[in-house]
């Protein structure tokens, strides 16, 4: 004689109230606009900074002499409304540098990727900044540190 043994499945299921529906709802909700408003906030507080960050000398012998606001560089297209500055480099020879400043890094890269390529001349991107530093008569390894100090520079913190 075989002896069956049967298991019931017993499903428990909480009893839902309106009340707890309604909590859900209201919770989901404040989640919701809580994430909207930091993602608005977010978007409108990246303006451009008032003015580059770049140093005043860097070794050898680099001494920045003027850094003021300028139109887009010749060359560079305008596209994003890029907030440019012009700064001039004396040392060993000299280099007129431009930064410009975008709010979607997507038009810096487009910029680096759009302008007209010349010779003595660099350009390359650093977060939101397009940076392009055009030189004359400049051994190779102060035209480096010039370059590397400026993108050290304008790296986020």
């Amino acid at each position: 004689m075989a002896v069956v043994i049967r298991k019931k499945a017993v499903n428990r299921i909480g009893a839902v109230t309106l009340t707890d529906v309604i909590w859900r709802r209201q919770t989901s909700l404040l989640s919701a606009s809580l994430l909207l408003t930091a993602l608005l906030v977010g978007g409108c507080a990246s303006g451009p900074p008032p003015k580059p960050d770049i140093p005043d000398s860097i070794s050898p012998g680099w001494k920045l002499s003027s850094l003021a606001k300028s139109s887009v560089p010749s060359g560079v297209p305008a596209d994003g409304s890029p907030e440019c500055w012009k700064a001039d480099y004396a040392g060993t020879g000299a280099a007129e540098t431009w930064i410009c400043w975008y709010k979607s890094t997507a038009n810096a890269f487009e910029a680096v990727q759009r302008a007209h390529a010349e010779a003595h001349a660099v350009k390359f991107q650093e977060e939101h900044y397009f940076v392009l530093v055009k030189w004359n008569n400049v051994p190779k390894t102060n035209l480096t540190a010039l370059i590397r100090a400026i993108q050290k520079a304008l790296q986020p913190r």
